[in-house]
């Protein structure tokens, strides 16, 4: 018998209902239950936000709350020590179990992997709004992609992702230093976009090149001119990388570390990695060059 929790999104579970609320329940839904007690301060913050992660989570979890005070054999049964004490039950058996208030991300993380079939969240919903974004940066459509990363930053203004990919578009779009620079400073330091960023800052320096130089198109008929003009090919991989054109940047600096390792100081070895960095090692255009580079160099 499947049990459905009563409004407004749980079940009080004491020893008379115990047996069929957790145990049997457990074999139709994942059953989470809560020991708390009414003088338990971090109960108090735990408990509402536990109430409307779990409804969020949909029909596939429910929601046990077990009192210690009234129920103190059940504590002992689940080796409850301190308070809020959560214990999540599959199938009759304990499959997790974690203790004290934890922020609101992290318990619906928590509980999310229990519930495959959950619908998605405010966070995966914005995460799918960042990589649409992104893909259509990939592919070009500027204006989409802007619009898609202003609505999630109105959904998270301090959504690491969302702010990146708006520095990245505003590089393409020769946006003024100081506005690409703003969007970077806005990153957590020590986070993966953090990272990412700092590359993203070398990019200005990529642009400041190609713009000295008189352009990508100088850029290429000097090249054209001179097939071993190593720093025609280097400002030819400015450029692109400037443009957005990953492949041709890589392609450019890495025939130039292939014959010539000391080039300016390494700085195509140092370009090739702040691109690795902002793409991250999964992106096509950077392949195997992490691989190549290492070879080539070590």
């Amino acid at each position: 018998m499947e049990i459905t929790p009563p409004s407004p999104s749980y079940i009080d579970v004491d020893s008379t209902n115990f047996e069929q609320v957790v145990v049997q329940g457990s074999k139709e839904h994942i059953v989470v239950v809560d020991f708390w007690a009414e003088w338990c301060g971090p109960c108090k913050t735990l408990g509402p936000m536990l109430e409307e992660v779990v409804a969020a989570l949909g029909p596939g979890i429910v929601l046990a709350k077990v009192d210690v005070d009234a129920n103190q054999e059940l504590a002992q049964a689940f080796r409850v020590q301190s308070i809020p004490a959560i214990k999540v039950v599959k199938d009759g058996q304990l499959i997790d179990e974690f203790t004290g208030a934890v922020p609101r991300e992290q318990l619906e993380q928590r509980l999310r992997q229990h519930v495959p079939d959950a619908p998605p969240g405010a966070t995966e919903e914005l995460a799918d709004l960042v990589d649409a974004a992104r893909v259509q940066l990939e592919l070009g459509d500027i204006v989409s992609a802007e619009r898609l990363f202003e609505e999630a930053l109105r959904e998270d203004a301090d959504n690491g992702a969302a702010i990146l990919g708006l520095a990245r578009l505003r590089l393409m779009e020769n946006a003024d230093e100081a506005v690409v620079r703003e969007l970077v400073g806005r990153l957590e330091e020590g986070s993966g976009e953090w990272e990412q960023g700092q590359a993203l800052l070398t990019h200005l320096e990529f642009r400041g090149h190609c713009a000295a130089a008189g352009g990508a198109q100088a850029c290429a008929t000097r090249l054209q001119s001179d097939p071993d003009d190593s720093e025609a090919r280097y400002l030819v991989g400015c450029c692109a990388a400037v443009a957005g054109d990953y492949e041709t940047a890589l392609r450019m600096w890495f025939a130039i570390v292939e014959a010539d390792r000391n080039f300016r100081d390494g700085a195509a070895k140092d370009a090739m990695v702040s691109v690795f960095h902002l793409l991250g090692r999964q992106h096509p255009a950077v392949d195997d060059y992490p691989k190549r580079l290492y070879r080539t160099l070590y």
